[in-house]
């Protein structure tokens, strides 16, 4: 009887095991929705608009090499011949990418010589970023380098084109074997160029229009600004846990929810987000992974207004994600009293600590318009000497606006800017009152 007992008892036992194991197989469990760490964020209601990678990378300067020592410079807002000449290199396909010494070419006599285009880049772009952008084939051994300068060109007196592909260690570059690319195309490229600003250089690397530029315009922008509110329900899990902490009635408003914490400058818009990431034993940052996280979070957390692009930030490393911001197809660049035109956002291995933006957001309606004059020739290149002077190597001379906030009135004004090795950004030379004719 008690052998039975056994029996009865061990065949439910079984049983029983079989029922649990069929709905652990065919049910679904709801683990994700009770698990919730302090990295989730509620998804807020979209503020800007989402960016994709690929419109966040694109030249900051196109250098057309006519022959005979010619050239000139195309910038984001020289239109439409940028956006014609950027789109038509967008649908080639660059294959069998081979890596060559910086030496094997004198490239002092081809920009003279050669009828070309360069493709410059405010920062070194990975392979793998760059192939968002251009058709690059991928399969070779140096992918993981990364890229600041292309530079296509057709042989003189040789019916062919070769394209290069420059790294960032200054002395390594690449060539594209094949390149649907003919010597009809480049000439055809170059020839954008004939009726645009004579631009020159000593060394190949800074150009500078031989005459004033006149074809730039100051204006004042209508601005709205996200709400406090917005930014709290963009930012923090829960914004009803956030206290408020203010110095004064016109100074920073400081708020946190014992964790994160956001700074948000009353008169200028500027805000500064914080949340502490735990340190990982891990010490190495996929500069890759970062840009695409930060460019996720910006998607998720306050948006984008207008056009951007991904560029170097001041003494770069793989942990800094920069965004630099621009108006009418220009770059503006912060002053000193007014921080504004680019996002920025610190990872650790994906994760954002800290994200620093503007909150104003600037609209399509302009007044206002006075002509202004950018200096050139002889009178700019002196500023340059007295710059290069300091100790401080120019990387690049680009138009841009600075932004001036005044009485609720926001103003931008065309100028000179600079780009230092160390990727600081700095104002040259300010525009001035067109002449009139």
């Amino acid at each position: 009887m008690m052998e039975k007992g056994k029996s009865l008892l061990l065949a439910l036992l079984v049983i029983l095991s079989l029922v649990q194991s069929y709905l652990l197989a065919y049910s679904t469990p709801y683990l994700d929705a009770k698990v919730k760490t302090d990295l989730n964020y509620v998804k807020a209601e979209p503020l800007g608009t989402e960016e994709q990678v690929e419109n966040l990378i694109f030249p900051e300067q196109m250098v057309l090499h006519m022959g005979g020592d010619k050239h000139t410079v195309f910038f984001p807002g020289t239109r439409p011949f940028y956006d014609l000449i950027l789109r038509k290199l967008r649908d080639r396909a660059f294959k069998s990418i081979q890596l060559d010494s910086d030496n094997t070419i004198d490239w002092d006599q081809v920009r003279r010589e050669d009828k070309g285009v360069e493709l410059r880049f405010s920062r070194a772009i990975p392979f793998e970023l760059l192939q968002r952008v251009f058709r690059i084939d991928g399969d070779f051994l140096f992918s993981g380098d990364s890229i600041d300068k292309i530079w296509i060109y057709a042989s003189k007196g040789r019916d062919e084109v070769r394209t290069f592909f420059f790294s960032t260690d200054g002395r390594s570059v690449y060539e594209a074997q094949r390149a649907d690319l003919t010597v009809g195309d480049v000439e055809g490229y170059v020839g954008f160029g004939q009726y645009w600003d004579s631009y020159s250089s000593t060394d190949g690397q800074l150009y500078v229009p031989d005459a004033p530029v006149s074809r730039v315009l100051a204006m004042q922008v209508a601005f709205s600004r996200y709400s406090t509110e917005q930014i709290l329900e963009n930012l923090f899990t829960d914004p009803g846990t956030t206290r408020t902490i203010q110095d004064s009635l016109s100074g920073p408003q400081y708020y946190t929810d014992t964790k994160r914490g956001l700074k948000v400058e009353s008169d200028s818009g500027w805000m500064t987000f914080t949340d502490p990431v735990a340190p990982t034993t891990n010490n190495e940052n996929d500069y890759i992974d970062n840009v695409l996280s930060a460019i996720s979070f910006i998607n998720q957390h306050g948006g984008w207004n207008g056009m951007h692009a991904l560029t170097q930030e001041v003494e770069s490393d793989n942990n800094t994600v920069r965004f630099q911001q621009y108006y009418n197809e220009v770059p503006i660049i912060s002053g000193s009293k007014l921080n504004l035109g680019y996002m920025q956002l610190v990872m650790q291995q994906g994760v954002v600590s800290s994200y620093d933006r503007s909150l104003l957001v600037l609209g399509e309606e302009v007044t206002n318009k006075a002509a202004r004059q950018l200096p050139g020739g002889d009178a700019l290149r002196t500023l340059i000497g007295q710059t290069k002077a300091t100790g401080k190597r120019i990387e690049s001379l680009f138009p841009a606006y600075r932004p001036m906030l005044k009485d609720n009135k926001l103003t931008l004004l065309p100028v000179w800017a600079i780009r230092f090795e160390n990727g600081e950004v700095a104002v040259l030379t300010e525009s001035v009152a067109a002449p009139i004719k």
